[in-house]
């Protein structure tokens, strides 16, 4: 538990805080949202698994991120045959320009064809 007023906090069972006589909340609130956010697209897929492996790599840094598309992947059962919706277009993934960059190198390589082997 949190005091809205003096940002202490207390455990689950204090209700009032003893110093500012204010009752305490869940949580504090956290910044202003910023509307106006610059946004990068960083990925764009339409493999089922690159876009699982791409929502834990983001996850995992703390990257704020948004996607666009993804759930449309699999409309009307398109997706789960050919692992690309051709009607919807790829999963992009968005994220705020000053995490441009980490995300970037996170991602790198999710979308280089495998190579094969060179032969002796």
């Amino acid at each position: 538990m949190f005091c809205p007023q003096c940002e202490e906090e207390y455990s689950w069972d204090v209700m009032v805080c003893p110093v500012c006589d204010v009752d305490t909340v869940d949580r504090l609130p956290g910044p202003e949202p910023t509307p106006d956010a610059e946004l990068v697209r960083v990925l764009a897929t339409g493999d089922a698994g690159l876009i699982a492996i791409a929502h834990s790599l983001l996850e995992g840094e703390n990257i704020d991120y948004f996607v666009r598309g993804d759930g449309l992947q699999d409309l009307f059962g398109v997706g789960r045959l050919t692992s690309f919706s051709y009607a919807m277009g790829p999963a992009e993934f968005w994220v705020r320009a000053e995490d441009a960059e980490n995300a970037r190198a996170l991602l790198e390589g999710l979308t280089e064809p495998s190579r094969k082997p060179s032969e002796p």
